[in-house]
């Protein structure tokens, strides 16, 4: 037997692993061409004529236009909301309210200690006693300096006219004209302090209507019905003017603060209706809201405008809470059919199609948004297809169906 040398076995080697090599590659090739026949989208193959024929209603796919929607995310905030504060220095004497209470407007919150601003009432209505006095007394003074006046007036015009016909003499026509001078000014001094008197008055009854609103500032109420959010001090603090002491929300009426891109802003306007889902209420269907305010310059930073959009009355909604708001932006063309269509098998989500030949076949969709009791279909389907409108057991790939 003739013996190998190291360069034939090498050939032989080689020759063998090309071999091995080539084999795998077809039996590669196979399995793909097996899996590429069987893994299409829509069967190929229609059954025999022959084969049973299954009624079952078509649907006729055609374009829909519908909205577009920006979805935006906001915040619920209370349409008014306010800050109660102090206006008079003096220490706190009793809080009645405590974070989520409810009040009705005109309940009394708290009360500042009003001793002092109580001595000062008094003491101003004394003063306006006092002043009111004067001016009664500057009155009677002014009434009778006219009356003064009018006498002196009265004998200096006769004396005027007896002295032209030389029947007094000028020592007694200057002693009367003196006298009706003296009255002219003696009037004119009661005018005056008439006037300060009036004016004295006016300043004391100012002082008693400042004392009476400090002394009313002693006690703070509620401006409306609402919930207490938040209580910032206790009896026996000072209060000073300006000190937050009380946050109150008013009942009735939220609404959603978002941020809109400019991209959006000009599909939008005053009074337009909005859709608005809360996720944390998952039983509680969108409600409709109505957007109240726009502001007219955008946030530099976002290049957005924020929007507020007012609720209508919703129980369990509460400010704070995440809401999203769907805002109509334009219109598109997309197509629509019935949920009942969609079927799922596995992973996979496809419609049932009804070719010319009336063979069901099964294709596969790419679902988009819900509209009620359609559903969008982004991929897998075109404007005239025919699918069925509500498959059931009975039906497969390849079979036959009659519609209904």
């Amino acid at each position: 037997m003739k013996t190998l040398d190291k360069k034939g076995c090498a050939d032989v080697n080689i020759k063998i692993s090309i071999k091995y090599l080539i084999t795998a590659v077809i039996i590669m090739l196979a399995v793909f061409w097996l899996m590429g026949c069987g893994n299409g989208t829509e069967s190929e193959n229609a059954p025999d004529a022959s084969s049973k024929t299954v009624k079952a209603a078509i649907h006729e796919i055609t374009s829909a236009s519908r909205p577009i929607y920006y979805e935006a995310t906001g915040t619920v905030r209370p349409k008014t909301a306010s800050t109660i504060s102090a206006r008079v220095m003096g220490e706190i004497k009793e809080i009645t309210v405590n974070a989520g209470d409810t009040v009705k407007k005109d309940q009394v919150l708290l009360r500042i200690e009003g001793r002092q601003i109580s001595a000062g009432l008094q003491q101003a209505e004394a003063g306006l006693r006092e002043a009111i006095q004067g001016e009664h007394a500057a009155l009677s003074a002014l009434q009778s300096a006219q009356a003064s006046k009018a006498l002196a007036e009265s004998t200096y015009n006769r004396y005027k006219k007896l002295l032209e016909t030389q029947s007094v003499s000028q020592q007694e026509f200057d002693e009367v004209e003196a006298k009706y001078r003296q009255a002219q000014a003696a009037l004119s001094q009661a005018k005056f302090m008439q006037d300060a008197a009036r004016e004295r008055s006016n300043q004391a009854k100012a002082a008693v209507a400042s004392a009476e609103s400090a002394f009313e500032d002693t006690t703070l109420t509620s401006p409306y019905d609402g919930t207490i959010t938040a209580r910032l001090a206790d009896a026996g603090d000072m209060a000073s003017p300006g000190l937050p002491l009380v946050k109150i929300e008013e009942t009735g009426l939220m609404e959603v603060h978002l941020l809109l891109p400019e991209t959006h802003i000009g599909h939008v306007a005053i009074g337009d209706t909005v859709s608005v889902v809360f996720p944390s209420q998952k039983t509680e269907p969108a409600v409709t809201g109505t957007i109240t305010t726009i502001d007219p310059s955008a946030d530099p930073s976002t290049r957005s405008f924020q929007l507020k959009v007012t609720l209508p009355e919703t129980p369990g909604i509460r400010a704070g809470m995440f809401a999203r708001v769907m805002i109509p932006v334009g219109e598109a063309g997309m197509i629509l059919v019935p949920k009942t269509a969609v079927v799922q098998q596995g992973q996979l989500t496809a419609v049932f199609i009804v070719g010319n030949d009336q063979i069901a076949r099964f294709r596969l969709i790419r679902q988009g948004r819900a509209f009620n009791d359609q559903v969008e279909v982004v991929s897998g389907l075109k404007d005239g297809d025919r699918c069925l409108a509500a498959p059931d057991a009975e039906i497969s790939d390849g079979v036959k169906v009659e519609g209904i």
